[in-house]
């Protein structure tokens, strides 16, 4: 009689395939974000269609994380059908045209210190007050750090945990353009009750499911110099995986170390390239998504420098030695010099 072969799930390849979908989703994000940014009504959903049926044909569709990343485009593309029944353009006091390197959406509740916070990282002066609701539409700014260009996006708090006000579609919808969300977080206010209603929003947005989130989460950490924050502090730990930046405006050292923590929940790294036997370009470095590769680095250059790739030479963290050779599977990291050569015809 013949014994069957028992197979085995090997635990060490499938974390290094979850590990691989998880960077082919970043990229995904990052490009996805910069081939929609000026694009509106009938381009847009067009040009969503073509993201979607792209995920599709690659069979990327079958995995989870990746269907949360098509029901967020698929809401996308609903927003840029929906037409307004009134003749004319209408003014949208919620309509940011994106900008710069990132995007980052300040999430929470009504006089958190949201505007506050906008004001001292940005170079924007939106108007603050001890009073409910004194944003009353989207704002941005622009936050510098490390060669990059952060937009920040001040929406406006969410008003009494009110779940049927028709301005959270709006937060919402917002939300849904950025490439991350920072939860701004009152520490002198009931931590358990603010956490548990913005991830509600979110995972009623289709932005988030249980363990899985379509857009980098972290959270900031404000009023921690008012009675009872360091014992709310603790308890927003205990109660959240995310991290967490506690904030104080005051404190200058403080805003410093804010801007590398806004820097870092964009997980963005900058690649410098150079031409052979020439030097590196320092002032306008690529802006790419951690764990990037040669191969994808190369396409976002110039598609024709994949389709003719040699090699390339790195210098920098990611290799052993300045100069070394490597192949398009190469995976970069921060502040890597590029060199590529290609085949020519």
């Amino acid at each position: 009689m013949k014994k069957m072969k028992r197979t085995f799930n090997n635990p060490e390849n499938e974390l290094k395939e979850m590990s691989n979908y998880k960077r082919r989703l970043k990229w995904y994000r990052f490009n996805v974000a910069r081939r929609i940014r000026i694009l509106e009504g009938e381009e847009l959903v067009s040009e969503l269609e073509d993201i979607i049926e792209d995920i599709k044909t690659k069979k990327l569709n079958k995995v989870g994380m990746f269907q949360l990343l098509i029901r967020q485009l698929e809401g996308l593309k609903a927003e840029a059908q929906f037409k307004p029944k009134q003749k004319g353009r209408q003014y949208d006091p919620f309509h940011i045209p994106r900008s710069g390197d990132g995007r980052i959406v300040l999430f929470g509740l009504s006089n958190v210190g949201k505007s506050t916070l906008m004001n001292a990282i940005t170079n924007t002066d939106v108007k603050i007050g001890n009073y409910l609701h004194t944003t009353r539409t989207a704002l941005a700014g622009t936050c510098e750090h490390n060669s990059l260009k952060i937009q920040i996006i001040d929406i406006p708090g969410f008003l009494d945990f009110k779940e049927d006000w028709e301005i959270n579609k709006q937060i919402v919808r917002v939300a849904r353009t950025a490439d991350a969300i920072l939860l701004v977080i009152d520490l002198s206010l009931d931590i358990n009750q603010q956490y548990k209603f913005l991830l509600e929003q979110l995972q009623n947005a289709g932005l988030l499911e249980i363990k899985d989130s379509l857009i980098n989460l972290a959270i900031i950490a404000t009023k921690g110099d008012l009675p009872g924050s360091h014992h709310n502090f603790d308890i927003l730990k205990s109660i959240t995986s995310l991290p967490i930046h506690p904030i104080t405006i005051k404190d200058e050292n403080s805003l410093i170390k804010l801007k590398e923590y806004l820097y870092n929940v964009l997980e963005v790294m900058r690649i410098y390239t150079k031409p052979p036997r020439r030097e590196a370009e320092y002032k306008l470095p690529f802006i790419c998504p951690i764990g990037t590769t040669v191969g994808e680095l190369a396409e976002k250059i110039h598609k024709d420098f994949l389709k003719f790739f040699r090699y390339a030479k790195v210098w920098g963290l990611s290799v052993d030695f300045p100069g070394q050779r490597v192949g398009l599977e190469h995976e970069l990291k921060d502040t890597d010099v590029v060199e590529i050569t290609i085949k020519r015809g």
